[in-house]
């Protein structure tokens, strides 16, 4: 019986550690956009109440720089020319930022942001200076800010010092110093004022490496420990606005033989980038060679480059063969070498990962998000999460191994499902959007629609538990379902009603953002669902007019998900171009709550729906909620009572009475 026992052991042992391998080809010749890297574009200009816009209004630009460059990043440069001499920025132009950022959202682009006040210089007693706004000005200014640049992170990609100087660059200034190269009390104080108000999860580029040095005050570069640890040393980066001009790149180092290694190391953990000023054609021909400039390139890790400025230089990189290899491998460029993947697991049991991933690109990925190795069967998904952190895989042809095991959900279903590879943005509001995705270089692989990467490879579940039907949760609105008034938990105390339907959510601006209404949900479903609503908003003209929504799931009173919806305004109503991602939220009863997000018009909401974006049980489907809390309806519409057996419809769900 012993040696049977131990014979029956040396079997299963054997069936779990069956694995599959496979092996990628990689694709080193296609050219495609990836997030937060590549040739960028400049847009922005000189704000005003008239003109408060630094991108809506260039959306041609943007969609010429995407299809043609593949170009995914944009600096947008806001001068503040009129506020010079003005603390307080006008909310409209304030606003105004939300609403470029959300064109940017839309088109699954992401921004370099610089401030500045000189867009240019003058003589200032025989001596070439700017004039931008003392540094009281412009710390109220940047507070002003704040919570503009917070509620927008997710399509920053980081933030370069700007505000002093003729183009934000720090030289020439009447405030800071005039044509210094050095840190000072003030430049140090507009440090502090930027690394407050900056999302903390976002780095601030500097002009040169002596700002850097100056500030920490260190020469020493950062550590793999101090990378990514958010402390203000690992959150300041470097741009470089005079490429391969001179061996100092008009300077910008004042010791190439100390800072350009001090560089090379800082850039495995902040990003480098910015433009090139030659203008003169024999400078480029012999400093902007293919050699030179990506060897330059490579050896600092830059990530970003301007594709129309200096054209002098970008359009000899195009006829050389540079612009290509550039737009290759400008930041990261990540490839699936090999990799070795269970073949069976068990529901809540372990499943082996052993991946090899090389970086042929000049830098690392530098913002957090999460690698997953997805499992998918039909319209089930389970991303299981690796540790290993994606930002350091490091650059120029460094082979990562990954060996994790990864514990399966112990209620999947059993089945074989599909490995996929997934690397969406770390924030939930485009988390779901497949251009935010880092598409991987091998051939065969991509999915755009999806923005996974196919692993070639599957495994066999066995053990999952079959989900029982939908049974109702008490006065829990059951997910997907329109959420109205028959059906709403609680609102705010001084909400009042527009007719007999409506929420009132605004009868004057100063109360939009106060207001809420709340429902008990049942998410019984995790994964996408498209956000849609029934509105009407009254203005002088009477006009509707659109407007976007925040949404909470709070559990135990803590917010588990939000969402913030993208609306997209035509004549008569409003569309949605993106969902709401609650694959990674629990099942269970929660509190969803819905809040006007803009402070400007007289919003009055009917309806809110959330739509399943996959494929429901058999005999679950998503009705209308129009109906009074706690009714029951048979599948031809008609009342029921407590004693009918069959198909029950109530307020947005069908279930199997017992």
């Amino acid at each position: 019986m012993k040696r049977l026992f131990i014979l029956l052991a040396a079997v299963a042992a054997a069936v779990l550690t069956q694995a599959a391998s496979v092996t990628y080809t990689a694709d080193n010749t296609t050219i495609f956009a990836n997030p937060e890297r590549g040739f960028i574009t400049m847009i922005g200009g000189n704000l005003s109440e008239k003109k408060p816009y630094g991108v809506k209004g260039s959306e041609g630009t943007l969609d010429a720089h995407a299809s043609g460059d593949m170009g995914s990043l944009v600096l947008v440069h806001y001068y503040l020319t009129n506020f010079v001499n003005t603390e307080t920025i006008p909310a409209k132009v304030l606003n105004a930022f939300d609403e470029d950022m959300q064109v940017l959202r839309a088109r699954g682009m992401k921004a370099i942001i610089r401030f500045s006040y000189a867009n240019g210089t003058y003589e200032k007693n025989g001596v070439e200076s700017a004039k931008d706004a003392t540094l009281a000005i412009a710390k109220k200014h940047i507070e002003q800010y704040k919570s503009h640049w917070q509620a927008n992170a997710d399509v920053i990609f980081c933030f370069q010092a700007g505000f002093i100087g003729a183009w934000g660059e720090w030289y020439y200034t009447d405030n800071y110093g005039n044509q210094s190269g050095t840190i000072n009390a003030n430049r140090r104080a507009l440090i502090d004022a930027l690394l407050d108000a900056v999302p903390a999860d976002r780095t601030i580029q500097l002009r040169t490496p002596l700002f850097k040095t100056g500030y920490v005050g260190s020469t020493s570069p950062l550590t793999a420990t101090e990378g990514f640890s958010g402390s203000a040393k690992a959150r300041l980066g470097h741009h470089n606005d005079a490429f391969l001009e001179n061996s100092g790149d008009l300077g910008t180092y004042a010791d190439t033989a100390k800072q350009k290694p001090y560089i090379a190391q800082e850039t495995l953990y902040v990003p480098i980038g910015g433009e090139s000023c030659i203008l003169d054609a024999s400078v480029a021909a012999a400093n902007a060679s293919y050699a030179k400039t990506t060897a330059e390139m490579s050896r600092l890790h830059w990530t970003f480059i301007q594709s129309g400025y200096s054209t002098v230089v970008t359009n000899r990189w195009r006829s050389d063969g540079t612009f290509d290899e550039l737009n290759r491998k400008m930041g990261y460029r990540f490839q699936l070498v090999s990799g070795t993947y269970g073949d069976q697991a068990t529901a809540g049991g372990k499943l082996p990962v052993k991946m090899q991933i090389k970086n042929v690109g000049y830098a690392p990925l530098y913002n957090e998000r999460t690698a997953y190795i997805v499992l998918q069967s039909g319209s089930k998904t389970y991303p299981l999460p690796l540790q290993s952190d994606p930002r350091r895989w490091l650059p120029n042809g460094v082979v990562t191994t990954i060996d994790e095991q990864l514990t399966l959900p112990s209620n999947i279903p059993a089945g074989t499902y599909q490995l996929y590879l997934y690397l969406p943005d770390k924030y939930a509001s485009i988390a779901s959007n497949a251009k935010y995705a880092v598409r991987f270089a091998n051939t065969g692989v991509w999915e755009s629609g999806t923005g996974m990467n196919k692993l070639n490879a599957s495994v066999t579940v066995s053990g999952g538990n079959t989900p029982e039907p939908p049974q109702p949760a008490g006065d829990a609105v059951l997910l997907p379902a329109t959420l109205n008034k028959a059906n709403v938990a609680s609102y705010s105390s001084d909400m009042s009603w527009y007719n007999t339907d409506y929420f009132d959510f605004g009868p004057n601006d100063a109360e939009n953002l106060d207001r809420w209404a709340e429902w008990t949900v049942e998410l019984r479903y995790p994964g996408k669902y498209q956000v849609s609503e029934e509105m009407k908003s009254v203005l002088n003209s009477g006009n509707i007019l659109g407007h976007y929504w925040h949404l909470q799931l709070l559990g135990n009173n803590s917010p588990v998900a939000e969402y913030t919806t993208k609306a997209v305004w035509e004549e008569g109503g409003i569309t949605y171009d993106d969902k709401w991602d609650l694959s990674s939220v629990a099942k269970g009863v929660y509190t969803l709550r819905v809040q006007n997000a803009q402070e400007w018009g007289q919003p009055k909401l009917r309806s809110l729906t959330l739509a399943y974006d996959g494929v429901l049980p058999a005999g679950i489907g998503q009705q209308e909620a129009d109906m009074e809390k706690g009714a029951r309806y048979d599948i031809l519409g008609r009342p029921v009572d407590a004693d009918y057996r069959g198909i029950v419809i109530t307020r947005g769900g069908k279930f199997l009475a017992r």
